[in-house]
């Protein structure tokens, strides 16, 4: 096992030799810590590998705080989800939202409704509770959660509805439509932006690679 080990250590030097280029710099990129950031992880070890030379800085978190990292100049890319694009944003991908819940619990007939919601400052807690509101529904915030992760958690469980993507949508989980009394939702934009005035080679190069990822994943 050992020596096995040294030659596939050798081999895989020996590859990143035949492969690199001689592209350097410093390059700061900031991952969402949600169900795309496996996507975003894999294209930044095939970036390292094929510029070993660039250093990497990232930054795998809530990507609230990005687009302000973005203007003070603390990351220099980023990838994040909103409402709406700015013209500085570049739409990587759509995805649906709805409202979701445990197939095996109806808890749209609870009064008040129990809800789960991320616990952060962010538009899809803002849009959860617009919607909440309009739709009429005495509700009950009964979960928190800081990822996606955490939501679709209490979901499966019974515990509450939640807001979510389509991308999140699996067997344990059904999605409410309008006529449920929950209509108008906006999609989540998943849109790459890069620090304003920064065009350095690196950056492009991690442009074209993350733009090429996504074109690559189909639309849920």
């Amino acid at each position: 096992l050992p020596v096995a080990r040294e030659v596939t250590a050798r081999l895989d030097s020996t590859l990143r030799a035949f492969t690199a280029d001689g592209m350097e710099g410093k390059l700061r990129v900031g991952i969402p810590d949600d169900h795309s950031k496996h996507v975003l992880a894999r294209i930044v070890g095939d970036f390292a590998r094929s510029h070993p030379r660039v250093e990497l800085d990232v930054t795998c978190d809530l990507s609230a705080g990005f687009p302000r990292a973005l203007e003070t100049g603390g990351l220099d890319l980023a990838v994040f989800e909103v409402a709406h694009a700015s013209e500085t944003a570049e739409v990587l991908r759509e995805d649906r939202t709805f409202w979701m819940a445990s197939r095996h619990h109806d808890l749209l007939f609870r009064d008040p409704v129990p809800v789960a919601l991320f616990d952060r400052d962010c538009w899809w807690r803002d849009v959860a509770l617009a919607s909440l509101e309009a739709s009429g529904r005495p509700f009950r915030v009964v979960y928190s959660s800081q990822s996606v992760a955490g939501v679709v958690a209490a979901l499966e469980a019974g515990v509450a509805i939640g807001l979510l993507g389509a991308a999140s949508l699996r067997d344990p989980l059904r999605a409410f439509g309008p006529g449920d009394g929950f209509a108008g939702l906006p999609a989540s934009k998943l849109v790459l932006r890069t620090r304003p005035g920064l065009a350095t080679e690196p950056l492009r190069a991690m442009r074209a690679a993350i733009r090429r990822a996504f074109g690559q994943v189909p639309l849920p």
